[in-house]
């Protein structure tokens, strides 16, 4: 996957395997965590304050639900413009792709991120590592000499592991390129 700067407020991501849409699959299953609203009554519990299920979590469950929305919908059009991309290549193509025809570097769609969406994702992204630390507990594995080991990490969390760095880095692209914080 590469990052390709479109604007001064967007940039595509470009998928360069048909694999690399997995990783958009399982943000959609990581960033539902332990069901609805678990991260609003998660936060409650750092806050001291009586009204927070019924005047706060509600309202904070509602803007996490519209970002993970934003971003499915996204990634949901991206995915449908590919496969028409791919399938109205294929009606075209009426003899097999010759070796030397193939570009060095095949792309498998894009997914666009404007300054507007942005934020949403950052949110989802954010979502989707609380979810894997909870669930997987990282970041006492960093900390420990297990770590360097990993073929004992076991095959998910291993998985695990390397969807939480590629939402880091992400995050980290959308901070540098089109969040202004």
């Amino acid at each position: 996957m590469r990052i390709d700067l479109v604007a001064e407020d967007a940039f595509d991501l470009v998928l360069t395997s048909e694999q690399e849409w997995n990783l958009f699959e399982q943000l959609a299953i990581d960033v539902k965590g332990r069901g609805e609203g678990w991260l609003a009554k998660r936060f409650g519990v750092l806050v001291d304050d009586e009204d927070w299920d019924e005047l706060v979590a509600p309202e904070l469950t509602e803007k996490f639900q519209e970002d993970v929305k934003v971003v499915q919908e996204i990634v949901a059009r991206s995915f449908a413009a590919w496969q028409q991309e791919q399938n109205q290549e294929a009606v075209e193509r009426v003899e097999p792709i010759e070796e030397d025809e193939l570009e060095d570097e095949e792309e498998y769609g894009l997914i666009p991120i404007t300054a507007e969406s942005s934020a949403a994702w950052y949110s989802v992204l954010n979502q989707a590592r609380l979810a894997i630390e909870g669930k997987w507990k990282l970041s006492i594995l960093k900390e420990s000499e297990d770590f360097n080991d990993i073929e004992n990490l076991g095959e998910e969390r291993l998985a695990a592991f390397i969807r939480d760095n590629f939402y880091t880095r992400l995050q980290g692209a959308l901070l540098e390129l089109l969040l202004e914080i």
